[in-house]
């Protein structure tokens, strides 16, 4: 699929749920693709501390002005001197051995072009607005539209792109690729080893947002079996509450078949015996049958509720403001 087409109908819950992926992304593939991989997760933190100060100025909370400038002047003076031209390198060699890649590798690469200009404008924006406190609107339209269209840019090289660069491309290719100046490791500024003056304060946010994603990571693999364990046990408890009402039935069944037995003999009402006892046994059929609908409905009840709870607690993992909305809209 060409990718132009993940291009249209991108709403903001799709490139939220990109920033997720992005972030936990597991690195693969050859040094240099793995390098490509581990910057898009650098970005997609940047991309989140920006989101978040942007969302602050939209709702007149408090805003941290270094962080909007430092991530923006990290993105246009890290990714597009430096992430980008190897990326463009990358896929001018796997355009040249696959056509049905060529116009994916286009698209991108033009993408890039866009990106080296809106970056900028957008940090022209807010260097603007903390000079004269005035063009806050200008600033989160034009910062949004930078996310937006850097995170679309992100999904379309991952879901679509570097798989197939991984396939095309040879370890002569890689090999040959290496020897271009261009492919020379130049340390991470914010996210290396040694993190620049200049974007200190940036990399204290950024790597405690790193370690809040780890934590939350966590927070999501242990509610999730958690969940797993509440419904076992849910299921558990129907499963024995139908036991138990099938053996009350299989023993008032036979109780009574008993006592029809006995009067038969006594009476000699043995020509409808059969008659009877088929009907007593229909009849605590149809209320085993009765029983049963009552723990499904029981226990999908349990379930829904159990779901809810779950989609509650992932709710609070992701946005911890909506338990305090909860709790003050209750007070």
């Amino acid at each position: 699929m060409p990718a132009t087409e993940l291009h249209s109908g991108y709403s903001k819950k799709n490139w939220q749920a990109v920033a997720s992926r992005l972030r936990g992304k597991q690195l693969s593939g050859h040094p240099i693709l793995a390098t490509l991989y581990a910057e898009h997760r650098y970005m997609g933190t940047l991309l989140k501390l920006l989101e978040a100060q942007v969302d602050s100025l939209e709702q007149d909370d408090e805003v941290d002005p270094q962080v909007l400038y430092e991530s923006l002047h990290y993105m246009t003076h890290f990714p597009d001197a430096f992430h980008h031209p190897r990326e463009d390198l990358v896929y001018a060699r796997a355009g040249e051995l696959d056509y049905a890649l060529a116009d994916s590798v286009d698209t991108l690469q033009r993408d890039h072009d866009h990106l080296s200009k809106l970056g900028p404008k957008a940090l022209a924006a807010v260097a603007h607005w903390e000079e004269t406190g005035e063009g806050v609107e200008r600033l989160r339209t034009i910062v949004r539209d930078y996310i937006h269209t850097m995170y679309k840019h992100m999904e379309i090289e991952e879901a679509l792109v570097f798989p197939e660069i991984e396939r095309v491309l040879t370890p002569a290719d890689w090999a040959e690729l290496e020897r271009d100046d261009l492919m020379t490791p130049v340390p991470d500024p914010v996210f290396g080893p040694v993190v620049e003056r200049e974007y200190r304060n940036l990399a204290r946010k950024a790597r405690r947002a790193l370690r809040r994603g780890a934590e939350d990571a966590a927070l999501v693999e242990w509610i999730g079996l958690e969940a797993v364990l509440e419904g076992l046990e849910v299921l558990a408890i129907a499963g024995e509450s139908s036991r138990a009402a099938a053996v009350q039935h299989i023993n008032a069944a036979g109780g009574e078949a008993i006592d029809l037995v006995r009067e038969a003999l006594g009476d000699r009402g043995l020509l409808t015996l059969g008659l009877r006892c088929t009907l007593v046994g229909g009849s605590h059929y149809l209320g085993f049958l009765k029983d049963l609908g009552g723990i499904a409905r029981d226990t999908s009840e349990d379930l829904g509720e159990l779901r809810r709870g779950v989609r509650q607690r992932l709710g609070l993992v992701f946005d911890p403001q909506a338990d305090q909305a909860t709790s003050s809209s209750r007070n």
